[in-house]
């Protein structure tokens, strides 16, 4: 079970299924600390991968941009009852967490 990543799947058979995905994740941008004058190094996510029975659908490269505690939200078309989705991210500090969600 994932420590970092909530989702969930809206199941359509035969149209577009959407999945929801909440990420606990900092995503500090690379900045100097207005009180201290001390250098923060990033912390960000770099890629985020959905793969649906082990097969890549979507992947994102993502940078300092990204908000803290990302929300995203996609659809996938043809999703079968039983297919498995495979959320899975990479920061810039090599750390790295995934689901596997079942369609229901």
């Amino acid at each position: 079970m994932s420590k970092t990543i909530k989702g969930r799947i809206d199941f359509v058979a035969g149209g577009v299924s959407t999945v929801r995905l909440l990420i606990t994740h900092p995503m500090a941008i690379e900045r100097t600390d207005p009180k201290t004058g001390q250098a923060v190094e990033a912390h960000f996510i770099e890629s985020l991968a959905i793969a649906v029975n082990g097969e890549p659908e979507l992947v994102w490269d993502w940078g300092q941009a990204v908000s803290t505690n990302p929300f995203v939200s996609f659809g996938l078309h043809g999703l079968r009852a039983g297919d498995g989705v495979t959320v899975t991210w990479r920061d810039n500090r090599k750390q790295s967490d995934s689901l596997q969600l079942t369609v229901n």
